[in-house]
């Protein structure tokens, strides 16, 4: 069972962290939504051990991330909660919901790194092929400092790598820097095909930055086009624009899981 903790009553909400600084960037919204809904952060097994200075596995697939999680909200009496992902958290909350589409209520996808979409789809090649190559050269091994600068300024955290070190949150990003060492091939491409999307029913909120890069924008924007039962919401910032409008995104969240209730009643 992935380390959670939980917070508040009613209907749960499970968060799941990108592949950086995990559980911890879903801390403030779990305050907020805990006082409306049983707000669940989880752990996922490549930020607990990368975040200890663990390198990467290659045995950890996209399916090990996957059941993992259907274990925990198995263990947690989770049958059908609702799933928010940001990043490489929501490119786990896409699997899951598409493998087991009866066991999410709504689906909250925060510029999910699912590239493998656009792969099968022929778009932006280049510049999938260009994020791969960074992300797949770190797999595995220790990570310098040059390494998780270059991979901020990939994420659109900075304009340039140069200006990593100078960066507020730079100190946080390196004691976390090694669980970037897990995104693996196997881990960035389930055996999925772009045709099962359409097997997602349940109501999906994309949410994506004005200042996001344009392959992350294009993720958000082919999902939406692509699952039977999606809205886009754009909103101020970058990569992290759910912490940067935070406001703005809880207010988009909770208006998603409340139309998805008055519907489930009606």
């Amino acid at each position: 069972m992935l380390l959670h903790h939980a917070k508040g009553q009613g209907e749960a909400i499970v968060l799941i962290p990108g592949g950086l600084t995990g559980w911890l960037s879903w801390i403030p919204h779990q305050e907020r939504l805990a006082d409306r809904y049983r707000a669940i952060r989880v752990q996922p097994i490549h930020n607990e051990l990368g975040s200890a200075g663990v390198p990467g596995d290659p045995g950890y697939t996209a399916e090990t991330e996957r059941e993992s999680l259907r274990l925990t909200l198995d263990a947690l009496d989770l049958e059908r909660p609702h799933l928010a992902g940001w990043s490489g958290g929501g490119r786990a909350a896409l699997e899951f919901a598409t493998e087991y589409p009866n066991r999410v209520r709504t689906l909250t996808l925060v510029e999910p790194g699912a590239y493998w979409i656009l792969e099968q789809l022929a778009d932006r090649l280049e510049d999938v092929e260009r994020a791969n190559s960074l992300v797949r050269g770190l797999f595995g091994r220790q990570l310098t400092e040059d390494d998780l600068a270059q991979f901020l300024e990939l994420a659109g955290f900075i304009d340039s790598a140069e200006d990593a070190r100078s960066h507020p949150n730079w100190e946080r990003w390196l004691t976390h820097r090694m669980a970037l060492s897990w995104q693996g091939e196997k881990l960035d491409h389930p055996h999925r095909s772009v045709a099962e999307l359409r097997g997602i029913t349940c109501p999906v909120l994309l949410t994506k930055g004005t200042r996001t890069d344009d392959l992350d924008k294009r993720v958000v924007d082919v999902l939406g086009e692509r699952l039977r039962n999606a809205s886009v919401v754009e909103l101020e910032g970058d990569h992290a624009h759910h912490i940067e409008s935070m406001d703005a995104f809880l207010e988009a969240l909770e208006a998603h899981l409340m139309r998805a209730d008055e519907a489930r009643t009606a």
